[in-house]
């Protein structure tokens, strides 16, 4: 008997949408986004109401729901007549609450940042939605709000804090008239005056959350610590008569307490929301001004996957409500120098002479100057730094910045000590036995002599800060020492007592009045680092101590660093640096100026064939072994921004199919979406 021939599969499409019906239910299919990591379930997935929960189960609203043998909670995205989906769906269990949680912008912001980041909204929806108190939610009213927009005082443009920038008085203008204009500004010192009290760097925050608030809509302020938005919380308390208007969100806050800042957000019941990294995602019901101080601050980015930053999902945000933004900061970086070249925000800058008078003066010793003082030049406080120190302790505080405890290791020119970099891709090179190797794109170079004195001598070199603070105070004897450090160790406020201040960088204390004087020591701990980053947190780390100075006052880097970045700190010049940073990044195919992205894995040549496939001109380094792991591989990859939702969706793609064959046995692909250093691992 003769087999049947296999009919053609060309002619039959794949099956459509089906048309779903429960009688006395409107559009009866809920898709639910489920609060997972797991990659499968990171899409909306579709769910029949039943007509007991038809009433309550609203979009935004939490449901309970069964997937496998699992039960997750979710997020009602819409609501539907039909499904893709050809089996029986499943019912909602039920829903929590009443309260719909997460808004239409809320939920769309979810999807496009999850795209941007190469993952699925799933894995940020728990940013979004803090643990749940149900007597918070059974007290809370959702009537809606009654502001007395009248009670705001708003200043006019000409005697606000912003009338010192080049464009700040028009900015503030538009602000006032209910336009909502983006803005990046490097920020004036007002803290280090003695006309103003520490908190007045709080001051031109309070004046466009003033101006935002007398339109009857809500600000968004952004702080990179918790203690910074408790000192920014507290001013706008006191700033404000209805200081019950205003409220914090932060991790250290009680859960409760947090839940009904969400509820107050979300229902539009408060004017002003105060927090940190976790704040960007709150839902608000009438969102006017995002505000976001230091943008490129390390604990303004997750440290968990998708490892999103707060800058890039406020400036997706901005754009979806259409709301105000402000990115401020003492420095600026490449990507701010980016939205402003691309007419995306403008560029806030203090007038010239209004700078030079509120800002101190940054000085470098020189060559000549380190020789003249012979062996003591090389001290950790040479003799201009002792000379500077005493001095100023006969009138006020003085500060000693020193590079946190740690050390790391180059590879460097035995000549002139300038750093091996990879002549393909400008990475860092390290030594692999005898040989030179590229960190980044496993470039092998032949015969490497070094571009600054093209000498062919090499050496590894081991850099290693101590912090002696003991041989400081003992060099200062009589003196009070205070020692800061990030986080609980900082101190978040001194007098203007004669002492000797010793900080690390993020724990700087502020001094009543300004410090007489600082001195950075060790400044080649930081400005010799390989890393792409070095140079934007040297001008940022160094113009925020320099911003807590007296103005006139004098600020010493006892070592020399990269001449460019001497003479921009010199001139206090963060926007001439970040162009030349931007014009490099341009050249080398890193952030922001392209897409970019650090892929780990076990075997990633599938993976970089399926992105040649889908990019002919995508530009890939390595995949080179992994540090600490040489089973793994890395590889750094980027393409032009014109490309970024494809290459979001590509990512995603790569991801989902990863999860699929990782049930095989293979190992787990990890993605990093424009990382702040293309030659390190991920951790």
């Amino acid at each position: 008997m003769l087999a049947e021939p296999i009919l053609p599969l060309d002619d039959f499409a794949p099956p459509g949408p089906r048309e779903v019906r429960v009688d006395g239910v409107e559009k009866p299919v809920a898709e639910v986004l489920l609060n997972t990591f797991t990659p499968a379930l990171s899409r909306p997935l579709d769910f029949l109401i039943p007509p007991k929960l038809d009433a309550a189960a609203g979009p935004g609203v939490l449901v309970k729901v069964k997937v496998g043998t699992k039960r997750y909670i979710g997020v009602i995205v819409e609501r539907k007549d039909s499904t893709e989906w050809q089996k029986p769906l499943r019912e909602i269990e039920r829903t929590l609450g009443d309260l719909p949680l997460l808004d239409a912008s809320t939920l769309e912001l979810l999807e496009n940042v999850s795209l941007y980041y190469g993952t699925g909204p799933s894995s940020l929806l728990r940013y979004a939605l803090p643990e749940r108190r149900v007597q918070v939610e059974q007290a809370f009213s959702t009537d809606p709000p009654q502001w007395d927009t009248s009670a705001v005082t708003v200043t006019p443009p000409e005697d606000t804090t912003w009338a010192r920038y080049a464009g700040g008085v028009e900015y503030f203008s538009e602000l006032c008239q209910g336009h909502h204009p983006r803005a990046v500004v490097s920020a004036l010192p007002l803290g280090n005056n003695p006309h103003f009290q520490p908190s007045s760097r709080f001051q031109p925050i309070a004046e466009l959350v003033a101006a935002t608030w007398s339109n009857g809509e809500q600000s968004l302020v952004v702080m990179p610590t918790v203690e910074q938005a408790d000192e920014a919380y507290l001013y706008l308390r006191d700033y404000f008569a209805d200081s019950n208007q205003v409220v914090l969100y932060t991790s250290e806050i009680p859960t409760a307490a947090s839940y009904e800042t969400f509820l107050r957000s979300r229902f539009g019941t408060a004017a002003v929301v105060v927090g940190t990294r976790g704040a960007v995602f709150l839902p608000l019901a009438r969102p006017g001004l995002f505000y976001l101080w230091d943008d490129l601050a390390w604990s303004l980015s997750s440290d968990m996957f998708p490892n999103f930053s707060a800058r890039q999902v406020l400036l997706m945000r901005s754009q979806l409500c259409g709301a105000a933004l402000a990115l401020a900061h003492y420095s600026v970086n490449s990507g701010d120098l980016q939205l402003v070249t691309r007419h995306f925000a403008h560029g806030l800058a203090p007038h010239r002479e209004v700078l030079r008078q509120c800002t101190g003066r940054f000085e470098f010793l020189s060559e000549d100057a380190q020789l003249a003082e012979g062996i003591t030049g090389a001290m950790l406080l040479p003799n201009a730094a002792l000379r500077l120190v005493r001095q100023g302790l006969k009138s006020g505080p003085v500060l000693l910045l020193v590079p946190p405890d740690g050390a790391f290791s180059v590879v460097s020119c035995s000549n002139c000590g300038a750093n091996a970099v990879c002549e393909v891709c400008g990475g860092p090179l390290t030594f692999e036995g005898s040989r030179l190797v590229c960190t980044r794109c496993g470039n092998i170079p032949a015969n490497y002599a070094c571009p600054n004195c093209a000498s062919m001598k090499m050496r590894g070199r081991h850099l290693q800060s101590r912090t002696v603070i003991d041989d400081i105070g003992r060099a200062f004897s009589g003196v009070p020492v205070l020692v800061s450090r990030p986080g609980k160790g900082r101190v978040g406020l001194i007098d203007g007592a004669s002492r000797l201040v010793i900080a690390h960088p993020g724990g700087e204390p502020f001094a009543v009045g300004g410090y007489e004087a600082a001195v950075i020591l060790r400044a080649h701990m930081w400005a010799n680092r390989t890393a792409l980053w070095t140079a934007q947190e040297v001008m940022r780390q160094f113009l925020a101590a320099g911003a807590l100075v007296k103005p006139q006052g004098r600020i010493l880097v006892t070592n020399r660093i990269d001449p460019r970045l001497e003479q921009a700190l010199v001139r206090w010049d963060p926007w001439g640096f970040a162009a030349l940073d931007l014009q490099e990044r341009e050249a080398g195919h890193f952030a922001p100026a392209w897409r970019t992205a650090l892929l780990q894995g076990e075997s990633l040549g599938e993976v970089l064939a399926i992105l040649r496939q889908e990019f002919p001109e995508i530009t890939v380094f390595g995949p080179v072994p992994a540090r600490g792991n040489p089973a793994l591989s890395t590889a750094f990859v980027s393409v032009g921004l014109r490309e970024s939702q494809d290459f979001g969706r590509a990512l995603r793609a790569v991801e989902l199919q990863n999860a699929r064959e990782r049930k095989s046995g293979s190992a787990s692909l990890r993605i990093v979406v424009d990382p702040p250093d293309p030659a390190g691992q991920i951790g």
